[in-house]
């Protein structure tokens, strides 16, 4: 995965000098197409095999996000990785291993969204 060195203040301490943070290269979006091309390839999916796609997709989605790809799904958003990274204080103080860890975000799509103002709370005991 690629990463660039962004520079960030420290939050709430803006007297002090600037720090360097890892930040991923996103080499490409992932479209819905490229997913169901790649799906084709590792299954034989047709119309009825929702289940097989399915189970194809969650082998395939880790592929693109190790590249630091954002996978889009079309109207039900989007998967992408974050990195944490310590901070240095040049970029040339900067090494790979100070990135600390990753994590996969989902972002849900405008239509997502607006389907979940409409949802309704419950109390249960």
């Amino acid at each position: 995965m690629d990463y660039k060195l962004i520079s960030r203040p420290i939050p709430g301490k803006p007297e002090l000098p600037v720090k360097f943070y890892a930040s991923i290269v996103r080499p490409k979006n992932v479209s819905l197409d490229m997913l169901a091309k790649r799906i084709s390839e590792v299954s034989p999916v047709n119309e009825l095999d929702t289940q097989t796609a399915l189970v194809a997709f969650t082998k395939i989605l880790p592929e693109f996000l190790k590249e630091g790809a954002t996978v889009e799904l079309g109207d039900l958003g989007r998967f992408r990785v974050n990195i944490s990274s310590d901070g240095a204080e040049s970029e040339e103080d900067f090494k790979k291993e100070m990135i600390k860890s990753n994590k996969i975000s989902y972002q849900a799509s405008v239509k997502v969204k607006k389907e979940m103002k409409n949802v309704e709370y419950t109390k249960v005991q």
